[in-house]
């Protein structure tokens, strides 16, 4: 019996020893790891302190907003500005304010008289005149028109002459822009009023009316025998006739 215990004692021993060994073991990685602990607690707290954090927020510029109202009144009706027709510095603009266009433009060139045209121009062929019972030259044209029949200035111009011929009858001469020279011949005596030399006409402006004056055509059927020049030398009025 006391064998036993004896053994049961040197067993206890035998086991107690690896036991403690185990202990000392396990404390062995318990301070390893509180070590461990330590040195990467203070490593972060290291670099915390040496990082330099910029916790500032950028400053905001607010601008100041008039919250004012444009009317201050808002009982009070807003009316339109008032216009006017002076520019800055109260000078006059010399423009005016309405421009007034005409509906149809003005006509520029005028038949002298409405009618068929009887006798050509011709300066290079002789042709027959039944009143002289010859051949002559004829500068000019004569436009069928009756007794009475009004006459119209071609274009604008001024009366540079009124006469009245023994052949030709009683004559008007238009001078217009460009050398050109009107002649209105066979004319009745009693022109229209205001037409004498200098006067200023305007196209289509009445200037007399259709006669039997002109001597050398008497025996012609009623017309007006109308020529023109250009710096003095006679041409064919009808292409320039609208």
């Amino acid at each position: 019996m006391n064998d036993n215990y004896e053994n049961k004692d040197n067993l206890s021993e035998k086991e107690r020893e690896p036991f403690a060994k185990r202990i000392a073991k396990f404390s062995a990685f318990i301070y390893l790891g509180l070590a461990i602990t330590v040195v990467i607690v203070a490593t972060v707290g290291i670099f915390s302190i040496s990082y330099d954090y910029d916790t500032s927020l950028p400053e905001i510029s607010i601008p100041e907003i008039d919250f004012t109202p444009d009317n201050p009144t808002p009982d009070k009706p807003v009316t339109e500005p008032e216009t006017s027709d002076l520019p800055v510095g109260n000078e006059q603009s010399g423009v005016d304010a309405e421009v007034s266009v005409p509906d149809t433009p003005r006509v520029m060139f005028y038949r002298p008289v409405e009618g068929e045209i009887i006798k050509s121009h011709s300066l290079d062929k002789l042709v027959y005149s039944e009143t002289m019972k010859d051949y002559r030259v004829h500068g000019g044209i004569d436009i069928a028109a009756a007794s009475g029949s009004e006459v119209h200035a071609f274009t604008d111009g001024t009366v540079s002459s009124v006469k009245e011929d023994y052949f030709d009858g009683v004559t008007v001469a238009i001078t217009h822009d460009k050398g050109v020279v009107t002649y209105y011949m066979n004319l009745a005596p009693e022109l229209a009023e205001g037409i004498s030399v200098g006067a200023e006409v305007l196209a289509g402006e009445v200037i007399g009316v259709v006669g039997s004056s002109a001597r050398s055509e008497a025996l012609d059927p009623s017309h007006l025998h109308f020529e023109m020049t250009v710096n003095g030398t006679q041409i064919d009025p009808e292409p320039e006739l609208p």
